[in-house]
């Protein structure tokens, strides 16, 4: 049985191929570049000029306020304006010494009081002269200064015993650098 016409006329025919992925991503390229395209020419023509006259309205009113006022109130604010600065940056700096009382408060043992205490705050010593009842209060403090972080070296310059059966020690505490910053800004 022979084969229709239309039918041996279509099986012949060249079948025309459909674009696959790379069709689609030749689409999808050609998208991504017409829109950036756009998107530099809105900025270049759109919001480049907009922010150039926002600069020159903010340059109109710096030199309107310029005029307004006079030069040599400029000069006084300038000058007030470093003294500020300046104050501000010494102050940021200074060591506020009773802060390290508070310190020194929290780290005695209750058998012990100092009857001298020396900062130096440029060799970050402290020197202390005090009296405890024994020498195990002695020994309990002398344990609390080296256990603290702050406290580099613990010195002992005398140790011994006086009058009313009290022990008197001498020592000097060598704080860490920056140790007297750390302890202002913890109170």
């Amino acid at each position: 049985m022979a084969l229709p016409e239309q039918l041996v006329d279509r099986l012949s025919e060249k079948r025309v191929q459909t674009s696959g992925w790379s069709g689609r991503l030749m689409m999808f390229s050609g998208t991504v570049f017409f829109l950036s395209v756009a998107v530099y020419v809105g900025l270049i023509y759109g919001y480049e000029p907009y922010l150039e006259s926002r600069v020159a309205d903010l340059d109109k009113q710096i030199q309107t306020f310029a005029q307004q006022v006079p030069p040599e109130d400029q000069q006084k604010l300038i000058s007030f304006y470093s003294q500020i600065a300046n104050l501000q940056n010494i102050l940021s700096e200074h060591i506020i010494s009773s802060q390290v009382f508070d310190w020194l408060e929290k780290n005695t043992e209750a058998s012990v009081y100092y009857s001298k205490f020396v900062l130096l705050s440029l060799t970050n010593e402290i020197s202390l002269r005090g009296f405890s009842r024994t020498a195990d209060d002695f020994a309990a403090q002398l344990s609390v200064f080296q256990n603290d972080p702050l406290i580099e070296k613990v010195a002992i310059n005398s140790f011994t015993i006086s009058s009313g059966n009290l022990w008197e020690f001498d020592v000097t505490l060598t704080l860490r650098e920056g140790t007297l910053n750390k302890i202002v800004s913890q109170q």
